[in-house]
């Protein structure tokens, strides 16, 4: 009996237990669309049973418990849990997270959790890269990523930027590679509008050897706008109208101060007063107006995104133009862009990918950034010369007013020469991927991957004869002998013309494809999780570019007919003598080949312990059979202290330890240098046999087989901190980057050849720099209330550089330009890379007496500068290079960035700064001629014993003046109201009845104002060349804008 009780008491468990499980089904669907949502994993929690949502957002989940949780979780939007009551079947409404999609960072070929992450990474989101309304994307990173520094080479429209990811580490291109949507599109960024990203994360660290010699200077990852699946297509319109004008204007003296300061001049030297009567001084021209204009900018920028069952997209388009300060008829800048991406599920298993992005770039420019630019004429211009002469626009001089012989050979009239400046550049681009994913298995995935970049590029210029004054190196044509109002276009005096305007243009081409193949493998088993990637990658570069200039002298003289088919030889012998003006003509192609296989393992254990490493095997055509591959490894570790159990710290939400090795390459020099190659037909090779000419070839540049890879040895030991609910963000990165085999070109013997025409020396391995210093970012964001938001974010970066070694002849290399032929920078042993190096300046000599007092000074008078003996020896050596010494630092020793936001209710207030402390700057825009005019700050001069320790007196003899010094090196740091902004955003209820997501409108102010010292235009002074940044040769200045505009959403 009992045994028969025990029985039905047991088949009764039974029986409820299994009434207790029940099949569950539903639907999951995005909350704001109502659109289905595929792919979600609908989980069990505290189980590891669980499926996936099908294409229509359903499933199926067998034998569930009653009162269990299911655990709806999907990339992008908040987790949800649901119990299960009953068999019914369930809708479930996802919620679209965005900090969710800020907690993923793409890595090299993919992507991984923000807290997993042990590399250095900066992430910027869409919409702080547009909210300063950047003209091109690299103004969005100044003052927003820690360790990036982003300089300026000149203001003008289109004008590009340099970017350096924790400093210099190398003699030649210091520029990040750019991958967009996993397309490797060089260094260009100007390529895309702004308004197509979503997401930008820049590696700092040697996880970038994931890309191998292509990211030896860091790498920014660029991921544009598409559909997301379950979502209803969405349309976004951006436009703004700005006007600019030039944020800062250098003080020159004017006409009275410029006269006194010439009579100076001539009387010190004892020559008489050129301006003996002051009163009659009539003309005051300020060359800075006369160029400085407002001119307009213009941007507008339209997308469509969404998806449907089984295809996502993204859709956009944009035109944006922008014309210059000075001569916007002349100097604009035009860019139309197209991207289309297309994401389509072939099947459950197969995925289609493809991006295309089309560029098209037209613009003009004038003469900027050097000697012989319009600014540099403006600078150093006379106020006493009128622009305008008042003759007719056909005369020699356009109309143009001469500038006198006395202010030199090389000085003109700036608006002279940009009426006789004509030139249009163009380029026509186009970048694309065909990607295809296949999955292997539920956690194996093989991708292979087709990018490409197709160029098509070039221009033309027009130069018409033109005579700027008797005298002056730019004229291209004299006057005629006989009458003087016309020029001499028969130089030969046979009656037939043989003197003409010149036309030159080119037409260049560029095609680059990778093809990359990928398996990515995922496994997970207790607590441990494991990532491999495996790949290959094959990389070719070609180009072809043709080149030809001309006479013009078939058409009419005009800029619309001066194309290099309408240009033709011309060649006379008249009594035995040869004139000729020919079409010449060169082209190039060359072509740099990379193969690669890379792998990456990542792995972690409870999300506590985090560890990465990778390799990438690289072999490049750029080195000879000697040294053709190199091999690029990097490791990283995390510890995620906050996930430990004995962690329990109130105040911190997350703490994670890291730290990084690794090692990049650097390929950078030009084509074929481990080779010696002939320099074809144009070489200087001509030879006289029995008296006659033979032309024949020449060695260009001299060869080195052995030339290896530049390395960059990396260390970074970081700490991510959160306080208070994630509302307090704190990153600290310290590293140290040391490159090592230097690529570099030494000075060499002139016996060796390498002085010859067309000739230069190897490329050598010479050389050993090292960075260091800290990343330090703070970002803080907290909802006071429903109505009020507050956000602010603080980055500063230190940087701290040094040459180690430089191994050539003379132990240095120097750049930079000073005046007509000096030298104003080094790269030098021990020193930072650029430095300013020349003579030091202790004052000016008050009297004779401390001058005789002094070392020998050569020259030197009352009102002189007085030069250190820094060797010692009694006498200061003018030309050699003992008395010189560092005098500046063009690498700032930090520079930092400040972002505030707030928001109340429907309005928005945003405003950025930007600082840089420590950097130097190199004056150089200065003519050192008597009547040459000068910067105000001349008035402060030595005009007596007491009058000034600062500036030197007014002569024309005292040429040592003239040499470079400390008084020629100001202090370059600033502080930059980079943006303030001020927005309004409708209200919801009114915008739902035209069902409109957003409507806002703003008013903008960029370059407000910079605080600064510095006396010339721009303290932000850029160079392309490391050995010359900081040298200021009167560079197109900033412009400030005001922008109004809309961003509308529907």
């Amino acid at each position: 009996m009992i045994t028969k009780i025990l029985s039905f008491l047991l088949l009764l468990s039974t029986t409820l237990t299994l009434a207790q499980t029940i099949n569950v089904k539903g639907t999951v669907k995005d909350l704001q669309s109502g659109q289905p949502l595929p792919g979600v994993n609908v989980i069990i929690k505290n189980t590891a049973k669980g499926v996936s949502t099908d294409f229509d957002g359903n499933f199926t989940i067998q034998d569930v418990d009653k009162n269990a949780i299911l655990v709806f979780s999907y990339v992008g939007y908040k987790n949800q849990e649901v119990t299960v009551l009953n068999d019914q079947p369930l809708t479930i409404n996802l919620i679209e997270d965005a900090e969710a999609l800020d907690e993923i960072v793409v890595i090299g070929y993919g992507s991984q959790r923000k807290e997993l992450v042990t590399g250095a990474f900066t992430s910027l989101d869409a919409e702080k890269i547009t909210e300063s309304n950047p003209t091109r994307i690299e103004e969005a990173l100044k003052g927003s990523a820690a360790g990036v520094q982003v300089n300026s080479n000149s203001g003008s429209p289109g004008a590009s930027l340099n970017i350096r990811i924790r400093g210099i580490t190398t003699n030649g291109d210091n520029s990040p590679l750019v991958i967009v949507d996993g397309v490797n599109i060089g260094t260009d960024l100007s390529i895309i509008d702004p308004n197509d990203i979503q997401t930008m994360d820049i590696i700092k660290d040697a996880s970038s050897a994931i890309y191998g010699v292509q990211g030896a200077n860091g790498v920014i990852l660029i991921t544009t706008k598409t559909g997301k699946k379950g979502k209803k297509t969405k349309f976004s319109y951006n436009s703004y109208y700005a006007i600019q004008e030039a944020d800062n204007q250098i003080d020159l003296m004017n006409n009275l101060e410029y006269a006194i300061y010439v009579n100076e001049s001539e009387a010190a030297d004892g020559n008489n007063l050129p301006f003996p009567n002051l009163q009659t001084l009539n003309t005051n021209t300020d060359w800075q107006d006369q160029l400085f204009e407002t001119a307009p900018m213009f941007s507008h920028s339209l997308s469509a995104v969404g998806s449907s069952e089984s295809i996502t997209y993204g859709v956009s388009a944009s035109y944006f133009g922008q014309d210059g300060v000075i001569a916007s008829d002349k100097s604009n800048y035009q860019r139309w862009t197209f991207k289309n991406n297309l994401g389509i599920d072939l099947s459950e298993k197969f995925k289609l990918n493809t991006f295309l992005l089309y560029t098209n770039i037209r613009s003009q420019g004038i003469p900027e950034g050097g000697r012989g630019s319009a600014l540099y004429y403006a600078l150093n211009a006379s106020p006493l010369t009128s622009v305008y002469n008042g003759e007719d626009a056909n005369s020699i001089s356009r109309g143009y007013t001469f500038i006198g012989s006395n202010q030199g050979s090389e000085i003109i009239n700036p608006l002279a020469l940009i009426n006789n400046t004509y030139n249009e550049g163009r380029a026509d681009r186009f970048t694309g991927k065909i990607e295809l994913e296949y999955k292997i298995l539920e956690n194996l995935k093989a991708t292979t991957r087709l990018n490409f970049n197709y160029s098509d590029f070039g221009g033309r210029s027009y130069a018409p004869l033109q005579f700027y004054g008797l005298g002056k190196v730019v004229n291209n044509v004299v006057l005629n002998p006989s009458d003087p109002t016309r020029f001499n276009t028969d130089r030969n005096g046979d009656g037939v013309r043989d003197l003409y305007s010149t036309v030159a243009e080119d037409s260049q081409f560029s095609f680059d494809y990778t093809w990359e193949n990928f398996v990515d493998y995922n496994t997970s088993f207790d607590d441990h999780n494991i990532n491999a990637l495996l790949g290959t990658s094959i990389r070719s570069e070609r180009y072809k570019g043709f080149f030809g200039s001309g006479p013009l002298v078939n058409g009419p003289d005009r800029f619309d007919n001066a194309f290099l088919s309408n240009t033709q030889s011309i060649i006379q012998i008249v009594d035995g003598e040869l004139t000729q003006a020919l079409v010449t003509s060169t082209d190039g192609r060359n072509e740099n080949r990379w193969y690669s296989v890379f792998a990456r393992l990542q792995y972690d254990y409870k999300n506590k312990y985090l560890f990465s490493g990778m390799i990438r095997r690289d072999a490049s055509t750029k080195f000879g059979p000697n040294n053709r591959i190199g091999n690029f490894p990097s490791v990283s570790a995390g510890w995620v202290v906050s996930n430990e159990g004995f962690f329990n710290v109130d105040a911190i939400n997350s703490l994670k330890i890291r730290g990084s090795y690794g090692i990049t390459g650097n390929d950078k020099i030009g084509n074929y240098r481990w080779l010696g190659l002939l320099q074809g037909t144009n070489g200087e090779a001509t030879y006289p046999f029995n008296d006659l000419l033979s032309f024949g070839n020449a060695v260009g540049a001299l060869a080195n087989p052995d030339l290896k890879w530049e390395t960059n040895h990396q260390t970074n030991i970081g700490l991510d901190v959160s306080f208070f609910n994630s509302k307090l963000d704190l990153t600290v990165d310290y590293y140290y980057k040391k490159t090592e085999d230097l690529l570099l070109i030494p000075e060499v013997s002139g016996l060796l050849g390498a002085s010859a025409g067309g000739s230069s020396a190897p490329v050598v391995n010479a050389g050993t720099i090292e960075n260091k210093g800290f990343d330090l970012s703070l970002n803080y964001a907290h909802d006071f209330s429903d109505d009020f938001r507050m956000s602010v974010g603080y980055n500063l970066t230190t940087i701290k550089n040094k040459a180690l070694q430089v191994n050539n002849a003379a132990g240095f290399i120097p750049g930079g330009l000073f005046n007509l032929n000096q030298s104003t920078s080094r790269f030098q042993t021990g020193l930072p890379i650029g430095v300013f190096y020349g003579l030091q300046t202790d004052g000016v000599f008050q009297n004779q007496a401390e001058v005789e007092a002094h070392a020998i000074q050569p020259n030197a008078s009352p009102g002189d500068l007085r030069y250190v003996d820094v060797d010692g020896d009694g006498t200061v050596e003018f030309g050699s290079n003992d008395d010189l010494t560092v005098i500046g630092n063009p690498i700032p020793d930090a520079t930092m960035g400040l972002n505030l936001n707030f928001n109340y209710k429907n309005v928005d207030f945003a405003t950025s700064l930007y600082a840089s402390i420590g950097n130097d700057i190199a004056r150089s825009y200065e003519r050192f001629l008597t009547y040459s005019n000068k910067p105000d700050f001349y008035l402060n001069r030595w005009t007596g014993e007491g009058t000034s320790n600062e500036v030197p007196r007014a002569s024309n003899s005292a040429s040592n003046n003239q040499l470079f010094s400390s008084f020629y090196v100001e202090d370059g740091s600033y502080l930059r109201i980079q943006n303030v902004q001020l927005g309004y955003s409708i209200s919801d209820k009114f915008l739902e009845r035209m069902s409109i997501d957003k409507f806002r409108i703003y008013v903008a102010v960029n370059n407000l104002y910079t605080f600064t010292k510095y006396n010339g235009y721009n303290p932000d002074v850029s160079n392309s060349s490391p050995v010359g940044a900081g040298v200021d040769l009167g560079q197109y200045p900033q412009t400030r804008t005001f922008t109004t505009g809309i961003n509308v959403s529907f």
